[in-house]
């Protein structure tokens, strides 16, 4: 058998990068094998809003959101020595129940899903299919071909491929844990962390909700002194819940999985009213969660996408987030390896440097969130040394609202909107909600200097409508300048004035241009929040 891409693997990110390759690529012929026969059960059912725009993106959103799974307004977490539950909110008002299925508009940008994970893969691989993939099931990569850093075929056990031979032109390593691709070719692994976790869970029916609103709902991450368990209602009746603990631990506890699944739950206070009137499916299952992280994700011809990159923590739910926006990189990736109008090379060395940084900025809190099993705020002030390293200066709060939102998957954002959380769109959002006039630091300087010193230019990529865009950038130590869109502008403008009101004036009447429907007002707002950011990154001087 003969195809454009395979890809093994049909589950999230092996399915959304077929769907993406469909709609951006369409000519292409795209073969999914699937070793399992869906719907099947699978954890990690609470997903990030960022997931939700790539799900638009493929033309998936509405037959999920057609599904009724609860909608995630946020979360609710108790960690270490705080007995208090802190909630987080990815919305800054209230939710607003509307009749369902919804739309991708309003308040629904914000929020996302906690989902049946049997119903939602199985959803993502029939609309791969519907695109015009082709999909097997119960097709199994039992071997992978090579030849020094190529792949060369596939060996498929499957009784719709009687030689039981797969040929592409390009191969995609979506397999999971089993990473077949990447075992293949020799990629070793490195593990950034000493966290060395299980995963025991089980479902249950008719668990009340968390503090339910209408359709809405939060997941419910609470800590033990030794481990943690998360609560998740995936279905109006049905709710998985489960506990991440030391393998260590388990070992020397003498327990057994059952047991010590039991004990959690009895010693977890907030757990045990929810499940007064439920009723436990008994199919519990336990896995190991161990956080690592590929030692590179991309070759001659084959890509690695989803948990064969690298598997974080699920403290935070990212798992899927990070599954479909590696496989939306690799989809951009093919399309323009076909095209032929970017350097090879370059292409493949983006992909690999923006993912494994993505993954392991994930990794490194989750390293963090165990070691600092002392209260929420420490966990949320480590936030702002990740964000610094992802080019972002924020405050504590703000930082921890971009990681848990999956602000990390989105490697640039042209502007400093609400939907990455900088700083300067959390002032505005502070000062709208609050009433108090925020401080901008900018308007304190009578000139103002782009200060470059240090800083290494170079060509960097980002993923926008189906392209990937080369940029200019500035990168100095943990923070980069991408000289675009209204930073572009901001670096026009500093290269020819330096008159603080000059500089603000001369933005402004590029960007009202730009953008015929921003008045004047909010054209005034977003120069102040661009100069803003790039003051306190340093990349502007004051005087």
């Amino acid at each position: 058998m003969h195809c454009d891409v395979a890809i093994i693997g049909g589950g999230p990110s092996g399915a959304s990068l077929g769907s993406l390759l469909k709609v951006h690529v369409p000519n292409l012929d795209v073969a999914i094998f699937e070793g399992a026969k869906f719907p099947r059960d699978h954890v990690g059912e609470s997903l990030l809003p960022t997931t939700c725009a790539i799900l638009e993106e493929m033309g998936c959103w509405d037959k999920v959101e057609a599904e009724g799974f609860p909608i995630k307004l946020g979360a609710l977490y108790r960690w270490g020595v705080t007995p208090d539950l802190v909630r987080f909110t990815f919305l800054q008002e209230p939710f607003q129940n509307r009749e369902r299925p919804g739309k991708f508009a309003a308040q629904r940008l914000s929020t996302t899903w906690q989902v049946d994970r049997g119903v939602f893969d199985n959803v993502l691989l029939k609309h791969a299919e519907a695109l015009g993939c082709q999909v097997y099931q119960e097709s199994l990569v039992t071997a992978v071909n090579t030849d020094g850093d190529s792949v060369t075929g596939l060996a498929v056990k499957s009784e719709a491929i009687p030689d039981g031979v797969v040929r592409a032109k390009y191969y995609v390593d979506a397999s999971g844990t089993r990473g077949m691709i990447r075992k293949a070719v020799g990629v070793e692994t490195e593990s950034p962390t000493n966290l060395r976790n299980i995963a025991v869970w089980d479902y249950w029916q008719n668990a009340d909700w968390i503090d339910r609103e209408g359709q809405g709902t939060y997941i419910r991450i609470l800590s033990l002194d030794w481990g943690w368990l998360w609560f998740i209602t995936i279905g109006e009746t049905r709710t998985s819940v489960g506990l991440v603990t030391p393998a260590e631990y388990y070992k020397q506890s003498g327990l057994s999985i059952e047991e010590l699944y039991v004990k959690a739950l009895s010693e977890e206070p907030n757990i045990g009213p929810l499940l007064a009137t439920a009723t436990r499916e008994n199919v519990l299952q336990a896995d190991k969660d161990w956080s690592y992280l590929s030692s590179r994700l991309v070759g001659e011809n084959w890509f690695l996408a989803g948990d064969s990159c690298g598997f974080a923590d699920p403290i935070l739910s990212a798992g899927i987030t990070l599954a479909v926006s590696g496989a939306r990189k690799v989809a951009y990736s093919i399309k323009e390896l076909e095209e032929n109008t970017l350097d090879p090379d370059w292409i493949r060395s983006e992909y690999n440097r923006t993912h494994r940084a993505n993954i392991k900025s994930h990794i490194r809190f989750a390293d963090y969130w165990y070691r600092a099993n002392k209260k929420f705020t420490d966990l949320e002030e480590y936030c702002s040394e990740i964000a610094k390293d992802s080019g972002l200066s924020l405050e504590s709060k703000a930082a921890f609202q971009w990681l848990a939102t999956g602000g990390f998957t989105d490697d640039y954002s042209d502007q400093p909107t609400v939907g990455t959380y900088q700083l300067s769109a959390v002032k505005s959002i502070i000062g709208q909600f609050t009433g108090e006039r925020p401080e901008w630091q900018i308007l304190r300087f009578e000139r103002l200097k782009l200060n470059l010193d240090g800083a290494t230019k170079m060509q960097t990529a980002t993923y926008r409508e189906g392209r990937i865009k080369v940029k200019e950038s500035y990168i100095r130590e943990d923070t980069s300048l991408v000289i675009d869109a209204f930073y572009r502008h901001a670096y026009m403008a500093l290269s020819t004035e330096s008159e603080t009101l000059k500089v603000l004036d001369l933005m402004r009447k590029w960007i009202v241009a730009r953008l015929p429907d921003r008045n004047d007002q909010q054209a005034r707002l977003i120069t102040i929040e661009v100069l803003e950011a790039m003051y306190v990154q340093g990349w502007i001087e004051g005087f």
